[in-house]
């Protein structure tokens, strides 16, 4: 069902397209209130609209990155569908002028759930040394439980600065780890990338699909050679 979703429609493509729209709705909007003077409640409906339409085409693209290479498709899919379904009930509030505070609860939520299994998303790509991997490991728990926070406060369930500053930990100590992670892929070598592992199933560099075994081995896609070793 996957394979046959994602070969029918592009998630990056139609993501790119989407948000080039989205940005010049919202530039060409906001130059024409500019130079009428006035900023009418229309005016910003449209504006809300198409930066939510921007957010979720970005969220799209992160994880339309994920399908594209064929890996994490069981995180990038969920992420997709849960972001447009956020963004298109927040569209829904805009239009309503936020009468509904069900609905505006329910499209944050749902937004927060989407930027974390973006985020997931994101985390499953980098490749880093066996060694280190222990970071990567703990991100996912560390935006589940930050994102649950987050919800919760959405729906008024956390109470007390202990709770708030619990949160505060979590966050920093989350964007840490995700800011950690691409650098350490970046100072590994591809050997390192692959150490521990008889087989290789995918480009460390470019992530192109392909089966590596033990030895000196060229990816097909971007012409990176690299040597496969067991530890």
């Amino acid at each position: 069902m996957i394979a046959m979703f994602t070969e029918s429609l592009n998630p990056k493509r139609t993501g790119l397209q989407v948000l080039i729209v989205s940005v010049i709705v919202s530039a060409a909007l906001a130059s024409f209130s500019l130079i009428r003077g006035e900023f009418s409640d229309t005016d910003g409906k449209i504006l809300l609209t198409a930066l939510s339409v921007a957010a979720a085409s970005v969220l799209t693209l992160a994880n339309g990155m994920a399908i594209e290479r064929e890996r994490s498709r069981l995180l990038a899919m969920p992420g997709i569908v849960v972001s447009i379904a956020g963004f298109a009930l927040l569209i829904f509030t805009i239009w309503n002028d936020f009468d509904f505070d069900g609905a505006i609860k329910l499209s944050v939520s749902a937004i927060i759930a989407s930027v974390m299994l973006t985020h997931w998303t994101m985390v499953s790509l980098v490749r880093i040394p066996a060694n280190h991997r222990w970071l990567q490991v703990i991100t996912y728990p560390l935006s589940g439980l930050l994102a649950a926070f987050l919800i919760s406060a959405v729906w008024g369930r956390i109470e007390g600065g202990g709770i708030a500053q619990l949160v505060g930990v979590v966050a920093i100590v989350a964007i840490a780890a995700t800011i950690l992670l691409p650098i350490l892929q970046r100072l590994s070598s591809p050997e390192d990338r692959t150490r521990g592992t008889r087989r290789v199933s995918y480009c460390p560099c470019c992530g192109h699909r392909m089966d590596a075994r033990h030895g000196r081995v060229t990816c097909a896609s971007c012409n990176t050679t690299f040597r496969v070793q067991s530890a």
